[in-house]
C-alpha cells in the first residue's frame, strides 16, 4: 500500500487556550485548565482544532519531517513538524 502525503508548508502558530476563538475551548477543549491554558498548544487546520500535546504520537517512520501524527481514520492521519522555535507547526495530511 503506497502512502500518500499532501502539504502547503505553511506555518500555523500555536495558540494558547485563552486565544481560541469564542466557544471552542469549552466545548472541545474543557480538559484544559489552570496554567496549562497558557501554553501555547492549539492550531487549526481544515477547519478543526488540534491540541498537540493530546493524541500526537511521535514516530520515526512517517514521511520525511513528520515529527509526530494523529490518525484521523484507518486509512488518513495528520502529521506535523515543529517549527525550529516551537511556536508554529507545519501540517502533512497523509492517506493510504
Amino acid at each position: 500500500m503506497t502512502m500518500h502525503t499532501k502539504t502547503n508548508g505553511r506555518e500555523r502558530e500555536l495558540r494558547a487556550a485563552w486565544q481560541l476563538p469564542a466557544g471552542i475551548h469549552n466545548k472541545e477543549f474543557d480538559y484544559v485548565s489552570g496554567e496549562d491554558a497558557y501554553s501555547p498548544r492549539f492550531f487549526q487546520y481544515r477547519g478543526s482544532w488540534y491540541d498537540v500535546c493530546d493524541g500526537f504520537m511521535p514516530t520515526g517512520n512517517m514521511p520525511h519531517g513528520v515529527a509526530a501524527w494523529q490518525g484521523e481514520s484507518y486509512f488518513s492521519a495528520v502529521g506535523i513538524r515543529y517549527t525550529s522555535d516551537y511556536e508554529a507547526v507545519v501540517v502533512t495530511y497523509c492517506h493510504w
